[in-house]
């Protein structure tokens, strides 16, 4: 158990009722062990996501934070409007669905790792809940988390919203995620702080999401969309989609 350094969970929401409960519900008993904070980012949810919130801060009090912003939002915003309710010294910014199998592990190795000073981020391989995955969601994930892990390799340094990892003074100082982008700002995100120290890959660590975009959208139709995007950001400079359309 580490002593002095706490870290933020920063969870953005946009009518995420379905999920974000159990997603919380899985922090709770560690919320004192590993000084967590939770902060919801929310974007004028117009389901029970709110009222599930604030169930939740009735029993958790400080350490669940709830921010709503009105207007239209895209998830860069969503995330650093978290991001400034945070007090950690680290970031852990995921999303309302994402869970975490083996939760001591996942902190425990976190905390040793950003002990290191040099450290500025981390990221882990994402995979889909155990009880949803078919082949095609293996496959499919076991080649992303493949050109993830090469990205490091590479000095690309790619990076999924579900899981980043950053120490929240070189966030600030770098100015957090691209609200400009709409898609990618997580890619984004990772590829400038990697010019500000060190960042890692936990390969045996793991998170799980909902398949449900990709059962939406289909896993060919969501690639195109993802290199359309990083093709975009790469050679244009700003992202091809004027909105990425929540799936719920």
């Amino acid at each position: 158990m580490v002593d002095h350094l706490k870290l933020s969970i920063v969870i953005p929401t946009k009518n995420e009722g379905k999920y974000i409960g159990p997603t919380i519900a899985q922090f709770e008993p560690y919320l004192e062990k590993y000084k967590l904070e939770i902060i919801i980012s929310d974007a004028d949810s117009r389901d029970e996501t709110a009222a599930v919130v604030r169930e939740y801060q009735k029993r958790l009090g400080d350490r669940l934070k709830f921010v709503q912003s009105r207007g239209k939002q895209n998830i860069a915003i969503g995330r650093n409007l978290g991001a400034a309710q945070a007090t950690g010294d680290i970031l852990f910014h995921t999303d309302a669905d994402v869970r975490i199998p083996r939760m001591d592990r996942f902190f425990t190795r976190i905390f040793s790792r950003f002990e290191n000073s040099g450290t500025v981020a981390a990221t882990v391989p994402i995979w889909v809940y155990p009880e949803e995955s078919g082949l095609m969601d293996k496959l499919y994930h076991i080649l992303m988390n493949g050109v993830i892990r090469l990205s490091f390799t590479a000095g690309v340094y790619l990076a999924k919203g579900e899981c980043q990892l950053v120490r929240r003074s070189v966030f600030e100082r770098i100015g957090g995620y691209n609200e400009t982008i709409v898609a990618g700002e997580d890619c984004n995100l990772f590829y400038r702080l990697h010019k500000e120290g060190k960042v890692a890959y936990f390969y045996r660590l793991a998170v799980h999401h909902s398949p449900r975009r990709f059962r939406e959208y289909g896993y060919m139709r969501l690639s195109f969309i993802y290199l359309r995007e990083g093709l975009s950001l790469l050679f244009l400079r700003k992202s091809y989609m004027k909105e990425w359309t929540p799936v719920r």
